[in-house]
């Protein structure tokens, strides 16, 4: 990830899913000459994110974690030789200044780790240190995966790329009958089918639904315009291409999420070195060496958080891995479907199908300077560079949790960045420094861009600083009026303390009063803003802005 707007993510500006669930896809602010372009999204309140970093190490101070960062710094084995130092300092020095919690890296080749790298810890509360097995939730880096997957099916002739979706499984429906008579297999994996997406799904659905609710709600999605026209990030299309080799196999919808896992387990992990990974939602219980993720909270540094519900979207963010083998895989895509012991794991025509650029994207010149063209295509973004270089990568952002993976195939060169900080709004920056390092110190590519990614970085840290001064609690009897259960499974209520949260399923986002309207001041999205009214029959209703707009369930008010 290069660093695009999160304007640019969808081409639909107000649409916040870029803070949410896995997909700060083009993550962050622009990056001009002198930092965040500073535009609002057009009806968009812009997020005023950034907690400095002298806030977050007092924060982190209070839980012991900047002696024990320095600590596992100086004890972390890096695999560097004359030729890795420079980049091993330039990433260990911006995890500090980033105030980072934990990280694990690599850079490989097809048939060599050239570098490997822990940072930090895995856990605020016991200190205990980041190592190349600690699982992390590796989120919408999942797709790809998935893409994977559906390869090794086109390959035993189960399914083929080009084939009428609705031929596959007889029971598919899209929004409109044309739409279920022409999107083809490979349609449902490239953004690009012409059918939106409210970001409330993108934001705090996952959990909710159940797989048979997925199947169903792709049906009633809104047409925003013809396929193959405009890029829209698109959770629920991709979720469902992900169940159909097993719908095709005739799986039972209630039998889908254990299936998919099954498949992935013997069709992908485990052939492609991977015997560490699964799909999990949360590690507890599943493996012993895992990450907790985090994010700031105003007033208090940087804090712990739950781990995100994710329940039948498993295929677009599911997986739970650990860095040897996310090495591993882009290994594999490097080796063109082989593994690094020699299994074949898909064909390299299938493969590298998954690469090619589908639907354009658009290209902020001024955070990614050296590309030429940028694309979806089936689980993976495609840049193009100046010099014939070419970028295949994918992020992925969930609760407390952000990740990369990327590779060049001509250049023989792959980067993996695992992170226990959330994307929204510190998270994305430490990648994408990671990423532009390493383009410009063996590419010669964007060069100055780590600097800008830096800059960046500060300027959120600066704004979320000055939000988090400006916040006040709320007042009780203000917000009276509001409490209560609304549409959407939202819950609107003061705690013992009289801290006001609202809650969605496992989530709970913190709120603060600022000015007329109130603020998310930790959870999933630091700085969203959140404002209530009446509408005009007196009934209330709540905006998480971007996000939803919601009325509370009439005679719900035991919340109070």
């Amino acid at each position: 990830m290069t660093g695009f707007t999160t304007g640019e993510m969808s081409n639909s500006a107000d649409r916040a899913s870029c803070y949410m669930l896995h997909d700060a896809i083009y993550g962050g602010p622009g990056m001009a000459e002198d930092g965040p372009t500073g535009q609002d999204a057009p009806g968009q309140r812009a997020p005023r994110h950034g907690v400095t970093r002298r806030t977050m190490l007092k924060g982190a101070a209070a839980a012991g974690l900047a002696s024990q960062l320095g600590l596992w710094l100086s004890r972390a084995e890096a695999s560097t030789g004359d030729d890795w130092t420079a980049f091993d300092q330039a990433i260990s020095g911006a995890f500090e200044r980033m105030g980072m919690v934990g990280s694990a890296l690599a850079v490989v080749r097809a048939d060599e780790v050239l570098y490997q790298r822990t940072l930090g810890v895995r856990d605020l509360a016991s200190g205990a240190p980041v190592t190349p097995d600690t699982h992390f939730l590796v989120a919408s880096t999942t797709k790809s995966m998935t893409s994977a997957l559906v390869a090794t099916y086109v390959d035993s002739g189960a399914l083929a790329w080009e084939q009428p979706v609705v031929d596959a499984w007889p029971k598919f429906r899209a929004p409109t009958d044309e739409l279920t008579r022409s999107l083809r297999v490979i349609d449902l994996f490239c953004m690009a089918t012409g059918i939106g997406e409210p970001a409330s799904i993108s934001a705090f659905a996952q959990g909710d639904p159940t797989t048979g609710q997925i199947l169903d709600l792709l049906a009633i999605l809104p047409v925003d315009h013809a396929p193959n026209e405009q890029f829209f990030y698109n959770n629920t299309v991709y979720t469902v291409g992900g169940y159909l080799p097993l719908l095709a196999q005739g799986v039972e919808v209630e039998d889908l999420a254990a299936a998919y896992a099954e498949a992935m387990r013997e069709r992908v992990f485990r052939p492609a070195g991977m015997a560490r990974t699964l799909i999990a939602a949360d590690p507890r219980g599943v493996v012993e060496d895992y990450a907790t993720g985090n994010g700031p909270a105003f007033g208090q540094g940087i804090v712990a958080q739950p781990y995100g519900p994710l329940g039948s979207f498993t295929p677009v963010g599911g997986a739970l891995s650990n860095l040897e083998d996310m090495s591993a895989y882009v290994q594999m895509q490097l080796r063109r479907g082989v593994s690094v012991d020699g299994t074949r794991v898909a064909s390299a025509a299938n493969l590298e199908e998954t690469w090619k650029g589908h639907v354009a994207i658009d290209l902020p010149p001024d955070v990614d300077p050296d590309a030429t063209s940028a694309s979806y295509a089936r689980g993976w973004i495609a840049v193009d560079y100046r010099g014939g270089h070419e970028l295949i990568w994918h992020n992925g952002g969930i609760d407390g949790f952000s990740t990369f993976i990327g590779f060049l195939p001509d250049d023989d060169l792959g980067l993996v960045v695992l992170n226990d900080m959330g994307p929204e709004p510190l998270g994305l920056y430490y990648y994408q420094y990671v990423l532009n390092t390493l383009l410009e110190s063996r590419l010669g590519l964007n060069a100055g861009m780590p600097s800008k990614v830096e800059a960046a970085y500060e300027a959120v840290v600066a704004s979320l600083d000055e939000l988090a001064a400006e916040a006040v609690p709320v007042d009780p009897d203000v917000v009276a009026p509001y409490l209560g259960h609304y549409q959407g499974g939202f819950t609107v209520a003061l705690d013992p303390a009289g801290a006001l949260h609202v809650r969605k399923g496992g989530r709970v986002i913190p709120l603060l009063a600022l000015g007329d309207d109130y603020v998310a001041s930790g959870g999933l999205i630091p700085g969203l803003s959140v404002r209530f009214s009446l509408d005009a029959d007196e009934v209330p209703r709540m905006e998480l802005v971007g996000v939803d707009s919601v009325r509370r369930t009439t005679g719900l008010d035991d919340a109070r």
